[in-house]
């Protein structure tokens, strides 16, 4: 897990409870990150789209960002589709 999950994992579950994504989902994605940034990522295995692995580019469903010590999101046109809680308890990791 990178630096932003780690320390930040209660933040991004508070903001998917407020923002109806789910969190395991979030937690479970595909991504790109370093210390300050976070890109999930979509992959669809099933169509057989391995990303970058065959050169289609993933979806990027949800970029988190790390500014003056507190978590910026930002949503793409992906974020519900891949991302969303089908009911309040996904919302949350157990």
């Amino acid at each position: 897990m990178n630096k932003i999950f780690e320390e930040y994992k209660d933040e991004i579950e508070e903001y998917c409870e407020k923002n109806g994504l789910s969190a395991e989902k979030v937690f479970h994605s595909a991504r790109s990150y370093n210390n300050v940034r976070v890109f999930l990522q979509h992959v669809d295995h099933e169509k057989g789209k391995l990303g970058l692995l065959d050169e289609t580019p993933a979806n990027v469903t949800l970029a988190i960002f790390l500014e003056n010590g507190k978590l910026r999101f930002e949503q793409t046109e992906h974020t519900l589709k891949y991302l969303g809680a089908t009911n309040k308890t996904e919302r949350r990791v157990a």
